[in-house]
């Protein structure tokens, strides 16, 4: 835990922070083991998937935001065989 918290630091803490306080109050609203152990394995297997749905969410989200703008932008760069050929020395195209 040491080394992980030493590589990322406060990054990985603020990225993890939303999803650990969701799987602490569901841990704390539904889950009645009546013991430690299996309550602790729990609230660690829902940190796991809630932070998995955040980040396919956050991907999907940053996905189709790329893709939006590399489709525009493509579209803006489309030209001709001729402008796509490229010019000789001294700005004079060749054949």
């Amino acid at each position: 835990m040491y080394l992980l918290t030493k590589s990322r630091g406060l990054r990985l803490a603020a990225h993890e922070s939303l999803a650990a306080i969701f799987a602490l109050s569901v841990a704390e609203t539904f889950y009645r083991f009546h013991s430690f152990t299996l309550e602790f394995l729990a609230f660690l297997a829902t940190w796991y998937g809630v932070s998995w749905a955040l980040n396919k969410a956050l991907n999907f989200r940053h996905q189709t935001d790329v893709s939006r703008h590399v489709q525009v932008h493509r579209e803006h760069e489309q030209v001709g065989l001729d402008e796509a050929r490229p010019l000789g020395i001294g700005g004079v195209r060749r054949g």
